[in-house]
C-alpha cells in the first residue's frame, strides 16, 4: 500500500483511485414448455444464461449439439447462433436471462474459458447459478422496493465472482457433420409441411432420393430420437396446448388436429397420456395469457 502527504500535510494511505462498473441484466424469466417444444435459431448482442430446473434440453450451435439435464447450466455468448429443443417424453422447465458486465477482462474469460460449455451440476458454477435463480426469484415479489434493482445486482455480482474464479470448462460436445444436420432438418420440415398430419417417413425420404433405413439413421444421430416418436410427440404436444388454453371444442381440436372424429382424437389421446382430453383439459387448463409460450 503506498502512502503520500496529502494537501494538508497529513501521511495518506490509498487504496483505490477509481472504480467503475457497469452491469446490464436482461429478460429474467422462468419459462415452462411440452415435450418437442422448438425456439427457432437466434443470436443476441449479450450473454445468455441458461440453468435448466427440470427436463432436458437440447441447444444446437451450428454442427454441435449440447444437453442440459436438470441441475445444469451454460453461459452462450454474444453473436452465437443457437436453436433449443425438449426432446424428451417431460415437461422441460428451465430460467433465462440475458446479461452484460463492463469489465473487459471478465468477458474475455468467459468467452474463452466458460462460454457454449455445459457446466456440469456438481460445480461450483452451476451451484452458483442455481442460488442465483433463488435469490432472483426471492427478490421477485420486492420489485416495488426502492432497493430493489441494488439488491439484484448484488445477487448477480456474487454470482460474477465465482464466474471469476472458475477454471476454464473442457466439456464434450457432440460435433455433428453438417451434411446430416441440415439433411434431418429438412425431414423434420417435410413430416409437418402440408399440416397437422405427419407425412409418412417413407414418403419424405423419397422425396429427398434416399432409403428410409439411412434416414431414419441420420434422424436419430441428430435429434436423439426416432422419426416416429417425433411425430407422435409433436401431435401430443400441439393437442396438450389446445386443451389448456381452452378456447376450441374438441370437435375443433380434432379437425385441428387432422383426426377423422372426436371420438378418434379422445380415444388416441388416452394412449398418449392416460386421460381423456376432458380430464385433461379440467386439471390444466389456463388462459390464453399464459400459455403463449407454448407455441409451437
Amino acid at each position: 500500500m503506498m502512502e503520500k502527504l496529502g494537501e494538508t500535510g497529513v501521511a495518506q494511505s490509498q487504496v483505490f483511485q477509481a472504480i467503475e462498473s457497469t452491469v446490464y441484466l436482461y429478460g429474467g424469466h422462468f419459462q415452462q414448455n411440452f415435450p418437442n417444444w422448438h425456439y427457432p435459431q437466434e443470436q443476441h448482442q449479450l450473454f445468455e444464461m441458461i440453468v435448466v430446473l427440470q427436463g432436458t434440453e437440447t441447444i444446437f450451435m451450428g454442427t454441435r449439439r449440447c444437453v442440459l439435464s436438470a441441475g445444469e447450466a451454460m453461459i452462450i455468448t454474444p453473436e452465437t447462433a443457437h436453436e433449443s429443443f425438449n426432446f424428451c417424453g417431460n415437461r422441460l422447465r428451465f430460467f433465462c436471462f440475458h446479461f452484460s458486465v463492463g469489465d473487459l477482462a471478465l468477458k474475455t474469460q468467459i468467452i474463452q474459458n466458460l462460454g457454449n460449455t455445459v457446466l456440469a451440476a456438481d460445480t461450483p458454477l452451476a451451484q452458483a447459478a442455481q442460488r442465483l435463480i433463488q435469490r432472483f426469484s426471492a427478490l421477485q415479489a420486492a420489485q416495488q422496493q426502492p432497493d430493489w434493482t441494488l439488491n439484484m445486482e448484488i445477487a448477480f455480482l456474487q454470482f460474477m465472482a465465482v464466474v471469476s474464479q472458475a477454471p476454464r470448462v473442457i466439456a464434450p460436445v457432440a460435433q455433428l457433420p453438417e451434411q446430416q444436420v441440415i439433411l434431418a432438418q429438412k425431414m423434420a420440415t417435410l413430416l409437418f409441411q402440408k399440416g397437422p398430419r405427419p407425412q409418412s417417413f417413407q414418403a419424405v425420404c423419397a422425396a429427398l432420393n434416399f432409403s428410409t433405413t439411412y434416414g431414419h439413421t441420420v434422424f436419430k444421430r441428430v435429434y436423439g430420437i426416432t422419426p416416429s416418436t417425433y411425430t407422435k410427440e409433436r401431435r401430443f404436444s400441439r393437442a396438450k396446448v389446445l386443451l389448456e388454453i381452452g378456447e376450441k371444442s374438441m370437435a375443433d381440436i380434432a379437425v385441428d388436429l387432422a383426426f377423422s372424429s372426436q371420438a378418434s382424437f379422445s380415444k388416441q389421446f388416452k394412449l398418449w397420456s392416460g386421460m381423456t382430453p376432458s380430464n385433461f383439459r379440467q386439471t390444466q387448463r389456463r388462459p390464453q395469457s399464459q400459455a403463449n409460450y407454448l407455441n409451437q
